[in-house]
């Protein structure tokens, strides 16, 4: 599956530095509840990078762009994201820097998953697509620290609760049917 092995090729390298060299050693994880699927790269926690991002360091050219950290497909009936409808389709699940002083920011936009990832050193930029929602990413220090990037995927209630592990950070995101 060329998807795959171009996953295993985009990587971020040494943890204690902005990466120079693709790793070799990135999988594909899938997440399922009913009707909706996520995809995911266990990248290696960054956090040079990610410290860059969050401060807005416009002198790291990987920290000024967004990155898409998730496939997201909805199949069989359409999601809520903080009152925006996600009809049947596939999203890129895109995490912001914070260029402009406010926080990183979280965006859900309908995208063509096909061009999603280029031939690049690190995380994908989103492709055009339409976006759904664009709002604050207010991620959670938390203990322990997660060596990659990790999700999970929860139901309770008509609520879908995608859990976003990334080094000491936490993100949940709420999907309401």
């Amino acid at each position: 599956m060329m998807m795959t092995t171009a996953l295993v090729l985009l990587a971020l390298a040494a943890p204690t530095q902005v990466p120079k060299e693709p790793a070799k050693d990135l999988l594909l994880h899938f997440l399922k509840a009913p009707g909706f699927e996520v995809r995911f790269v266990d990248y290696h926690w960054q956090p040079a990078l990610f410290d860059a991002m969050e401060k807005g360091d416009k002198t790291v050219p990987l920290a000024n762009r967004n990155w898409v950290i998730a496939r997201l497909i909805v199949d069989d009936r359409p999601l809520r994201i903080q009152g925006h409808m996600m009809g049947v389709g596939t999203y890129a699940l895109t995490l912001w820097p914070n260029l402009d002083g406010k926080g990183m920011g979280i965006e859900v936009r309908q995208v063509d998953m096909r061009e999603v990832f280029p031939n690049v050193n690190a995380l994908a930029q989103a492709p055009r697509g339409e976006t759904i929602y664009k709002g604050p990413a207010p991620f959670e220090t938390l203990d322990p620290l997660v060596p990659r990037f990790d999700a999970t995927l929860a139901e309770a209630g008509g609520t879908v609760t995608l859990t976003i592990r990334y080094g000491d950070r936490r993100l949940p995101l709420s999907f309401v049917r």
